[in-house]
This record gives C-alpha cells, structure tokens and sequence, in this order.
C-alpha cells in the first residue's frame, strides 16, 4: 500500500513541479498561439524508470527528448543537458509535502517513513544534438560503477535541459525528468519453468507441472529471489513454511554452480545428488531441492528458462 500511494503522490508532485509553459498531455502541447516558436522538452517529464545492471564498465541510460513546433526544424539544435542535484532536492521536497498531507492524520503518523530518493553516483550527462529535419530525439546519459550500488537504495538520475541552440526555448514544466534506475542483474526476468513436486502421501501436490510463467527478482549483485515457491508457498514463508528462495549463482566454472537459501526454512536445501546448475548458454536454471526428512519427503526439481525481461 506504501509503494501505490507513494506512485500517486510521486505523479502529484510531477506536475506541480514547474511552472506551466505547454499543455500536459502528450501530442496536445502545441496550440495555434505557439506559432513559429521552438520548445525542449522531456516527454517523460516526471518519474520515469530505467532498469540498469549491477556490473562494472559503462552502461547508458536512455530518455527521449522533444522539440515542440508546429514545423519541422531546419537546421541541427544542440541541448545542453545537466545532472541536476538542485532539482532532485526540489523534487523530494514536493513529495515529502504530499506525503505529509496524505498521512499527517494516520494513526501510528512518523515522517521518518518517507523515504526520499537518492542521487545516482557516477552519472555524466550528454549534450544531445537534434539533425534538422527531426523533432525528436534521445538522451543518453552515462553511468559507470553500477557494480558499487546498493540494491536497495532507491536511486534516481534527475536531469534538466539547460541550453538549447538555434533560437530554441525551454519548456519550463518540461526540462527536468527523474529518472529511477533499479539495479538488475543478468539473471533478472521472466522464466519459462517445468516442475516435478513430491509431497509424500499427497498426489494432490505431487507431480509435474509444465510451461509454468514463473519470475526471478534481483536480491543480490549474483543472487536472484524465486517469487513463489511452487504450490506449498506465497513467496512469504506461507502455506507449508516455505519460499522464497534466494538462489546464487557461482560463475568461477562452467556450468555455473547453485546454491540456495530460504530465510523462511533453514530446512531447504539442494540436492547433492542432482546436478544443481546456470547454463548461461542457454540461459536456463537446473535445481533440486528438498526438506523435512529429506529427498524422498518434499522435494521439488525445476527446470527454468530465460523468456524476457518483465
């Protein structure tokens, strides 16, 4: 409930943020009275959202950008564009005083609940060149050192346009955009998985399951957390006690080794008698695990593949 009212008040404070210079709405910005004139935009103009990966080099982040006119530019116009400290600290401030307002009468009310956003390290900010003939274009900003970030610090990159060339002007509700960069790993995505369960004297939750949609989330720079444990759990430590499960991936051999951890069961463990492994080849996770008494119990052997990104 925190994260939706925090994504209501994060749009609220969006559009407060600046003073008005086009329309809000996408593709409705430009009137008759704007005639002639050139504005720099940020189409995503508030709270946008780039997943980036926890491993070292450089890795570009990508933002559209706009120039609103009723004709097509003639010549190329340059965008200087900035990482903005100053507009990040503007930008939380708004969603500190919305958050505020939405919960001062809560029972239980604690300001220190409000979780601000943090400035992301390492970012360099482009100078974006528009070629005559186009409106539109993208921003890439660079970071370097993902590898070093917290995975659970809620970092955002908050870039504003400073200058624009060729007689274009700012549009002032549109020149900064605040753009989220979660930290995923390689492994992150959607799964395809096939199952086989064993609960003994339990056909009910015992057998194969196949083509199931199953999802791996980031927990770690080479860890990934199962959402759901199979039919016994929720992915809360729920029905049967179980889930999730924090799998590790050791890439120092070939198929990479597992291991696995159930902060909810200390119990469940892999099975030594399995090939437990990361093919990175074909993308896919190989995994047997058990508790209880042991294999013969509650077991369960899984067979995930690799199908996309969320």
């Amino acid at each position: 409930m925190k994260n939706k009212i925090l994504i209501v008040i994060t749009f609220l404070a969006g559009t407060l943020l600046f003073n008005s210079c086009l329309k809000d709405k996408l593709n409705s910005d430009w009137t008759s009275s704007l005639s002639g004139k050139m504005y720099a935009e940020f189409v995503n103009y508030g709270l946008t959202s780039f997943t980036i990966t926890n491993l070292p080099g450089s890795q570009q982040v990508k933002i559209f950008v706009n120039i609103a006119t009723d004709a097509v530019p003639t010549s190329d116009i340059t965008l200087t564009v900035a990482v903005d400290a100053a507009a990040l600290a503007v930008y939380n401030d708004q969603l500190k005083q919305a958050y505020i307002a939405a919960h001062k009468d809560d029972v239980g009310y604690n300001i220190n609940n409000f979780v601000p956003y943090v400035l992301c390290p390492n970012i360099t900010a482009p100078t974006v060149v528009i070629k005559a003939g186009n409106r539109n274009g993208y921003c890439y900003a660079t970071l370097t050192g993902a590898e070093t970030l917290s995975l659970t610090t809620p970092y955002v990159i908050p870039l504003t346009i400073k200058a624009a060339t060729g007689g274009v002007m700012i549009a002032a509700n549109k020149q900064s955009t605040f753009v989220q960069v979660p930290v995923a790993n390689k492994w992150e995505g959607s799964y395809n998985m096939n199952y086989y369960a064993l609960r003994a004297g339990d056909p009910v939750l015992s057998g194969n399951v196949r083509n199931l949609a199953w999802k791996l989330a980031t927990s770690g720079a080479k860890s990934v957390t199962y959402f759901k444990t199979h039919l016994w759990g929720d992915g809360k430590g729920g029905i049967g006690g179980i889930g999730p499960w924090k799998i590790t991936i050791d890439e120092s051999v070939v198929p990479n080794k597992l291991s696995i951890y159930d902060d909810a069961n200390a119990a469940v463990v892999l099975n030594p008698a399995y090939n437990n492994r990361y093919d990175p080849t074909t993308k896919t996770f190989y995994l047997s695990v058990y508790w209880g008494t042991g294999p013969t119990n509650r077991a369960a052997t899984d067979t995930l593949v690799y199908s996309g990104k969320y």
